[in-house]
């Protein structure tokens, strides 16, 4: 578990370090520092000077982390909003940070499901596809409509 009780200060310097790495959200920020030794009385001063000085803020975090998550790892907005809970986020931040993501979620999916398809459309690859997009938190009804529309065009060809 934990070697050592962490001072005040001690925990101040493992907060700006675990911060220097990358951006934390204040929960896991305060989880990690707990996990490391800090006293829990000295937890919200610690989080209080991190915030002050712009080091953890929740709304840019969620904002930062949402684009990222539904630009590179390719999630819909179910997984980026199980994402940001499991951090800790505010709903009102998840809202904000969902309500600033661009892309529409069709768009983006119809080329991710054109490429999972490869052109065949045996059931089997199918549900597949669709329980791939659905962990990945896309809506069930616009993986159907990608499927349907693809499988349209190909015809057509």
């Amino acid at each position: 578990m934990m070697e050592k009780e962490l001072d005040r200060s001690q925990a101040k310097e493992k907060a700006l370090r675990l911060l220097s790495f990358r951006s934390h959200s204040e929960k896991e920020l305060s989880d990690k520092l707990k996990r490391a030794g800090a006293k829990a009385e000295d937890l919200p001063y610690i989080l209080d000077f991190v915030k002050e000085y712009g080091f953890v803020d929740d709304e840019k975090y969620a904002m930062h982390l949402a684009k990222d998550l539904q630009n590179i790892k390719k999630y819909g907005k179910n997984r980026i909003v199980q994402e940001l809970k499991k951090r800790g986020i505010a709903s009102e931040h998840i809202e904000n940070a969902l309500s600033e993501l661009t892309e529409d979620e069709g768009d983006a999916l119809l080329p991710l499901v054109a490429r999972k398809l490869g052109g065949n459309f045996e059931q089997k690859n199918i549900d597949r596809a669709i329980r791939y997009f659905v962990y990945r938190g896309y809506d069930f009804g616009d993986i159907k409509r990608c499927i349907e529309k693809i499988r349209e065009n190909q015809e057509e060809e």
